[in-house]
C-alpha cells in the first residue's frame, strides 16, 4: 500500500506582510502532479492545516476548491486530515458528514460522551488501497492532544501513551488487528531536530511538550508526524518521520529541503519510504546569508538585485531580509534601502540590525558604572554612557546638540 504523508500546510500564512496563497497554490499543483505519477492509496496531512484557528475565506476555497479537485481526480483514495495546534479542530470538522461522502476523514477534536469518555473508535481508520474494499493497514488518527483530552495530571508524554494504549486494545477487537499501523500526530518528538532561535514551531520552554518515540517506532509500521517544520527521520527510528512544511515560516527555516514523504507498507508490515522533493515557488535570501553588512556595503549589495520588469511574475519574487552591523546611528539608512528596494524584483522582508565595538567586548568591571539613582545624573551623561556602551566610541557632537535639544523641549 502506498501512502503519501505530508504536514504543516500553514494555509494562511502570512510572511512579513506578505501574502503566500500563490505560492500555496504552487504547492497543491505541484502535490497533484504527485499524485497523479505515484498513485497512492491514501494521502496524510498531519496537522497545522491552516497557520489560524480563523482562516480568511479565501484560504479555505484555495483548500476546498484542493479537497475537490483530488476527489474528482483520485476517487479510490483516502484522505487523512488530522488537527494540528494551530488549527480549529471543531471548524475542520465542521463539514465532516459530506467530506466522508468523498472518501476524506477528517479528525479535529476529541469527542467524549456524556460520562466525559473518549470515543477512541473514531480514531481508527481502516484504509483499503485503490480499487479495493479489503483494507490493508489502519490508521490512527490523532489530532493535537490538549491537557484537557487526557486524564488529570498527566504529562504530554502520558497522555499520548494513554492514547495509543487504548487504541491498542479496541483494535485488538476487531477484524483488522493483524494489519498494519500507522499513526498521525502531531507533537514534538524527543530528537526532532530544529533551530535554536527564532523557530515558528511555538514550542513549549524546557521541553516539557517532547514525546519520547523509541517504543512507537518499534510498535508501529510508520509514525506519520507534523509539527517541526524540518522534514526528517527522529532519532533512530526510520519509521518516525516528520515531513516538514512546505514553505519556510521563517527566514531561520530558509535552509531547510522541502518534502512529502512516499511510504510503501507490504503486508507484513515492511516500510520503504522516499522523500520526493519540492521546490516552492519564492525563495528566501539573507544579505549577507551569515553574519552582518556594514551600510556601505548593504547599499552595493542592494543595488545588485535585479531590477523589476512589466513582465515579471511578481509572485515568484524573492523574499530578502538584511542584516546590517552599524558602528554609529544611520537615521537615513531605512530611507535609502527604501529607495533602491523599491524597484528591485524581490519581496522586501525586513532590517536586523546590530552593533561592534572597535576593541573586544567590555566585562562588568570596565563598562562605565551607572548610579544606582538616575536622578543623580544629567540625561545627556546616561544617553553618553549607553552610546559607549552600545558602539563603543564617544557620541558625536551632532547627536550631543540634537539630544539636548530634545531634553530642552521636555522641560519646557
Amino acid at each position: 500500500m502506498k501512502i503519501i504523508h505530508t504536514a504543516d500546510w500553514h494555509l494562511g500564512n502570512v510572511f512579513h506582510r506578505h501574502n503566500r496563497v500563490a505560492e500555496h497554490r504552487h504547492f497543491f499543483g505541484w502535490l497533484r502532479d504527485t499524485i497523479v505519477q505515484q498513485q497512492p492509496d491514501a494521502l496524510i496531512v498531519s496537522g497545522d492545516i491552516f497557520d489560524g484557528p480563523n482562516p480568511a475565506a479565501e484560504v479555505q476555497r484555495l483548500f476546498y476548491d484542493f479537497l475537490t479537485h483530488l476527489s474528482v481526480e483520485h476517487p479510490g483514495m483516502s484522505i487523512i486530515l488530522i488537527a494540528g495546534n494551530h488549527d480549529s479542530g471543531a471548524r475542520l470538522e465542521a463539514g465532516e458528514e459530506l467530506l466522508r461522502l468523498h472518501n476524506i476523514f477528517v479528525r479535529g477534536t476529541v469527542w467524549k460522551d456524556a460520562e466525559g469518555e473518549t470515543y477512541f473508535e473514531r480514531m481508527i481508520l481502516p484504509l483499503a488501497p485503490r480499487g479495493s474494499d479489503t483494507a490493508e493497514v489502519v490508521c490512527y488518527a490523532l489530532p493535537f492532544l490538549r491537557p484537557a483530552d487526557y486524564p488529570a495530571g498527566l504529562s504530554v508524554q502520558d497522555g499520548l501513551r494513554h492514547y495509543l494504549t487504548n487504541l491498542d486494545k479496541r483494535l485488538k477487537k476487531t477484524a483488522f488487528k493483524r494489519l498494519p499501523v500507522v499513526v498521525a500526530a502531531h507533537f514534538y518528538a524527543h530528537g526532532a531536530l530544529i533551530q535554536a532561535h527564532e523557530h515558528s514551531e511555538r514550542l513549549v520552554v524546557g521541553g516539557q511538550d517532547m514525546v519520547e518515540i523509541d517504543t512507537m517506532g518499534k510498535a508501529y509500521a510508520y509514525v506519520a508526524l507534523g509539527h517541526i517544520h524540518r522534514p526528517q527521520a527522529v532519532g533512530n527510528c526510520a519509521n518516525v518521520r516528520y515531513a516538514g512544511s512546505p514553505l519556510a515560516l521563517s527566514f531561520s527555516e530558509r535552509d531547510y529541503k522541502r518534502a512529502v514523504n512516499l511510504v510503501e507498507i507490504d503486508t507484513q508490515g515492511h516500510v520503504e519510504t522516499t522523500s520526493l522533493f519540492y521546490t516552492p515557488l519564492c525563495a528566501l535570501i539573507s544579505l549577507p546569508d551569515r553574519g552582518a553588512l556594514d551600510p556601505q556595503e548593504a547599499l552595493s549589495r542592494l543595488r545588485s538585485l535585479p531590477d523589476a520588469q512589466p513582465d515579471d511574475d511578481r509572485e515568484a519574487y524573492p523574499y530578502v531580509e538584511m542584516n546590517i552591523r552599524l558602528a554609529q546611528p544611520e537615521p537615513e539608512l531605512r530611507r535609502r534601502i527604501g529607495e533602491i528596494i523599491e524597484h528591485k524584483a524581490v519581496k522586501f522582508c525586513r532590517i536586523t540590525t546590530s552593533t561592534y565595538r572597535e576593541q573586544s567586548a567590555q566585562d562588568d568591571t570596565q563598562r562605565p558604572a551607572v548610579e544606582n539613582s538616575l536622578h543623580s545624573q544629567a540625561p545627556i551623561d546616561i544617553a553618553k554612557q549607553y552610546y559607549t556602551a552600545r558602539y563603543g566610541n564617544e557620541m558625536p557632537e551632532a547627536l550631543v546638540e540634537r539630544f539636548n535639544i530634545a531634553v530642552n523641549s521636555i522641560d519646557k
